[in-house]
């Protein structure tokens, strides 16, 4: 049973060299085999395959090349990451993140995470007993993921011109692991422009309005995300003009502003900072927003700004309207406001809303 072969991950070809050279110092013997889920659609991936024995020692190796490690946040990298998990939700990111990546001048990297197998939870010990069933699922689990992947991309591809496709050339990884954790540790040693994401996945329950993953993304990765409803139209790039951020007047939005300035330049959209005023000093409010549009303007002469406000008790249901009745395409977020985010995700409050349904929320740290 030791001598047989398991898929360690399927990576670009320059990753899968990368990874061959740190295995092969560590004495782990593995051989690359070529992957083309759709001949001339992508960059050829690479599959790193290993001898079952190695599991213990390889998926280390390979946790620390694709992050677990350090990294300068600075230095990001030029691409835009799309995390999938096969669902609706995630084909629909695909779509966008593909505009968006193309739009930025980026590369796109798909990135999909297997459910870990059992044989690595298993403790270590003297002696080492290896079911062969443990490693059987391991084999069906890969067969069906490289099944639903081609299944995947000859969906992506049939809704995107081809020649278009083959000019972007996309990345994509498959491992094994937690895909959130995945994830972070992933954009920490490479970060991207933007992660594009479905606001749900495969992992939500009935009710939930964000998936576990998704939420775990938002709350944690240090790169703005943009996740996207399933309900937000394919062409939804090419009508994308206005973007709402919402201000409490405090001292962090002027930076939380300026990046997100930097971020939507290149879409040439316009920005409305927009403040709830629930029954406070409506005139001071007043007076505090035209301070903030005299301020902006004159930082930014180059950047369309507006700023307005609206007087509600119910602040979610104020930003919910207003976005629906100003058309608002996407609302920005930063996680400084963590209770304000919350409140969007509770069912309690967001069923009552069409929020969710299809405008996308940009969510980035300040």
């Amino acid at each position: 049973m030791n001598e047989n072969l398991i898929t360690l991950a399927s990576l670009p070809y320059s990753k899968a060299e990368i990874l061959r050279s740190l295995l092969e110092s560590e004495g782990i013997n593995c051989f690359l085999e070529q992957v083309d889920f759709l001949q001339d659609a992508m960059d050829t991936g690479v599959r790193i395959r290993i001898m079952e024995k190695d599991a213990r020692m390889a998926f280390p190796i390979l946790e620390r090349m694709l992050g677990k490690v350090t990294f300068d946040q600075s230095k990001g990298e030029n691409y835009v990451l799309i995390p999938i998990d096969f669902s609706a939700y995630s084909l629909k990111a695909a779509i966008i993140g593909f505009d968006i990546a193309e739009k930025l001048g980026s590369k796109m990297v798909l990135y999909h995470s297997s459910p870990r197998p059992e044989f690595l939870t298993i403790p270590y010990s003297d002696v080492i007993v290896y079911d062969s069933a443990i490693f059987l699922n391991y084999e069906l689990t890969e067969k069906v993921t490289n099944q639903k992947f081609e299944e995947f991309l000859n969906k992506l591809t049939g809704l995107i011109d081809n020649t278009r496709w083959k000019k972007a050339r996309p990345e994509y990884i498959v491992k094994v692991g937690e895909a959130d954790d995945d994830i972070l540790s992933y954009i920490q040693a490479h970060p991207p422009k933007m992660i594009v994401m479905g606001i749900r996945g495969e992992d939500a329950q009935a009710g939930d309005l964000i998936g576990t993953t998704t939420a775990g993304v938002i709350f944690n990765a240090k790169v703005p995300v943009l996740a996207i409803p399933e309900k937000t139209p394919d062409n939804w790039l090419q009508n994308f003009k206005t973007v709402v951020y919402a201000t409490n007047f405090e001292a962090h939005d002027f930076i939380a502003l300026d990046k997100l300035l930097k971020l939507v330049k290149p879409f040439e959209c316009k920005v409305i900072c927009l403040h709830v005023n629930q029954g406070n000093n409506g005139e001071l409010d007043e007076a505090m927003l035209e301070g903030m549009r005299e301020a902006l303007c004159e930082k930014y002469p180059y950047a369309a700004f507006d700023c307005r406000l609206v007087h509600s008790n119910k602040l979610t249901e104020a930003i919910d309207g207003f976005i629906q009745e100003n058309q608002i395409d996407v609302l920005a977020l930063t996680t400084h406001r963590r209770n304000l985010l919350t409140r969007f995700f509770n069912p309690s409050i967001s069923r009552k809303l069409v929020l969710h349904t299809q405008t996308p929320i940009l969510v980035f740290h300040e």
